[in-house]
């Protein structure tokens, strides 16, 4: 599993590094475009916004299982630790069950909107409003891994990765 999960992150990485690099070349090419040859790229626009959905959608997950999600933990981290796994428990459940809800409607409006197409770019937006349910299954994945099985969870440093003084 291990290694199954290190291969899993780095393709992950790997999709939103590559997609935000993409994001930033059409973005600099629109301002070249625009202020240079006095024209504009007429689907960039859409290009990087449809890029940003699947970002999202496909690093939830990883975001999650990092604790980089907000989260108002205060009241929940100061009962003992019984109580503390039982909330952490119900928590879970209750965002699975959501998400499955995402997922679910999500799914439907994806497959309502597979006629239409995005202006610009001409193809299906099933295949951008998928990413909704994409993203719903595999932050639910996350989210059970976790909570349910201990596994995926990357404790938070406590400490500045540069050390206090840089931190400020």
């Amino acid at each position: 599993m291990s290694k199954l999960w290190r291969a899993y992150v780095a393709a992950v990485e790997a999709f939103c590094f590559a997609g935000i690099a993409a994001i930033l070349v059409i973005g600099s090419m629109q301002v070249v475009w625009r202020y240079v040859f006095n024209s504009s790229l007429f689907w960039s626009e859409e290009a990087m916004r449809y890029l940003m959905i699947w970002i999202v959608m496909i690093g939830a997950g990883l975001s999650y299982s990092r604790g980089q999600f907000l989260g108002m933990r205060l009241a929940v981290d100061r009962l003992p630790a019984g109580l503390r796994r039982a909330a952490d428990l119900l928590s879970g459940l209750l965002m699975l069950v959501f998400l499955a809800a995402i997922l679910w409607f999500g799914t439907k409006f994806a497959w309502m909107t597979r006629l239409q197409t995005a202006t610009a770019l001409g193809f299906s937006m099933f295949w951008v409003h998928v990413a909704i349910t994409v993203g719903a299954l595999l932050l639910a994945l996350h989210v059970a891994l976790n909570e349910f099985f201990g596994i995926a969870r990357q404790e938070k440093s406590e400490e500045h990765p540069m050390g206090a003084e840089e931190a400020l």
